[in-house]
């Protein structure tokens, strides 16, 4: 299977549905993750678009299902579209170019943020350029960011195509409704400022209340397209059907515990925090004075949910040591960190190398040796070894 398309999304299922079938043409598949706010009913729109429609129960963060969505989905390649967006002409083409390339592991595309009507829209900071990672190749090397607007995380090799989608939601919601999502994430997680000044939240959805240059022109092919799936919605508003008119739809319910498993960010459940860490040869006790090296560690999870690889993936788990006197007093307090190499399962050991820096001053001292959840806490039962820093001894 070459190519999947995936969507989470609260908005009408008509018109969710409208904007998945231009991509129709080139998907193998589409798979739909529908918020369990929206009328079990009305997901009959996706009929004849979707492959696999399925529901889930909203909890903060709003994009905690993305990890597992993706987990669903089977294609070489996966295309990310979100409820409110629509692909211009140019995704369908340069998507389809974009999937015989072997050298890069995802790429980025535009957001053009409609504002005032569908024919025009933002073409200056903070909403132009707005480019979002949308095509990924599926595999090991995908990392994932947990909180509002997570998702992928940025990965090399990558390329960006000037093959813009349209975001709707600038023309959906009302100026209230608007301001009330902005101070509603500005709480949950605050962005800091925008390119060009302002606070991120209140700017990207405010845009009525600051000095806009001129909007740019949609072209003529792109609003048509835009067009027709706004009237798919406004069709859906007025004929919203109810639960006995329409024959049921098959759309299973996904418990919360599956897409905790996979979610990345900050909140884990008291079980995740538990490991043991080993020594690969306990004979590895001996550090030059000043030596910066490598020493191989054992890490088992013998926790509940998967531990993520590198520095940019949530929850931010590192190996961290101290290095103590035999009498417990602190000589170096925070050492280097050093992330997971490779995700890691419930039940599931890696060996790695844990890069150490050494005290200056030879002596006898304790290396204790913890994972952690940066900025958050430690895990209990470090490893404690005696070490001892020291010139090899030379003998004539």
């Amino acid at each position: 299977m070459r190519l999947s398309v995936c969507c989470m999304t609260i908005d009408p299922p008509a018109q969710v549905a409208s904007s998945l079938a231009l991509l129709r043409p080139i998907a193998d598949e589409i798979i739909v993750a529908v918020d369990s706010r929206v009328e079990a009913a009305e997901l009959v729109a996706y009929r004849g678009v979707a492959d696999r429609v399925v529901r889930f129960d909203y909890r903060d963060p709003v994009d905690r299902p993305r990890t597992w969505l993706h987990a669903q989905c089977s294609g070489e390649w996966t295309f990310y579209l979100d409820g409110d967006e629509v692909p211009s002409a140019g995704p369908v083409v340069a998507v389809d170019r974009a999937l015989d390339a072997e050298d890069v592991v995802h790429y980025w595309l535009p957001r053009r943020w409609l504002f005032r009507d569908s024919s025009t829209w933002i073409g200056e900071l903070p909403w132009w350029p707005d480019f979002q990672l949308r095509l990924a190749r599926r595999g090991s090397a995908l990392g994932f960011r947990g909180g509002i607007h997570g998702g992928l995380a940025p990965l090399w090799p990558a390329r960006h195509l000037d093959a813009p989608l349209y975001h709707l939601d600038l023309l959906l919601k009302s100026e209230a409704e608007r301001a009330a999502k902005a101070a509603a994430y500005e709480t949950f997680e605050p962005l800091g400022k925008a390119y060009g000044g302002g606070l991120l939240n209140e700017t990207l959805y405010l845009p009525e209340r600051l000095p806009l240059g001129e909007l740019r022109a949609v072209p003529a092919d792109d609003r048509l397209l835009i067009e027709a799936v706004l009237a798919a919605r406004t069709r859906a508003d007025v004929t919203a059907p109810s639960a006995n008119a329409v024959e049921p739809f098959d759309a299973p319910t996904v418990p919360s515990v599956s897409l905790d498993v996979r979610a990345p960010g900050r909140a884990q459940p008291e079980s995740a925090y538990r490991t043991r860490i080993s020594l690969f040869d306990p004979a590895d006790r001996r550090f030059a004075p000043g030596e910066t090296r490598p020493m191989y560690i054992r890490v088992r999870n013998l926790g509940t949910v998967w531990w993520p690889w590198g520095y940019e993936q949530e929850p931010h788990l590192r190996l961290a040591y101290r290095w103590l006197t035999p009498g417990a007093e602190a000589v170096v307090g925070d050492g280097i960190r050093t992330p997971l190499a490779a995700r890691l399962g419930p039940g599931d050991e890696q060996l790695l190398p844990m890069w150490v820096a050494a005290p200056h001053l030879p002596g006898p001292y304790r290396l204790e040796i913890e994972l952690l959840q940066e900025g958050v806490r430690q895990f209990p039962s470090p490893l404690v070894i005696d070490v001892v820093v020291a010139d090899r001894p030379i003998t004539t």
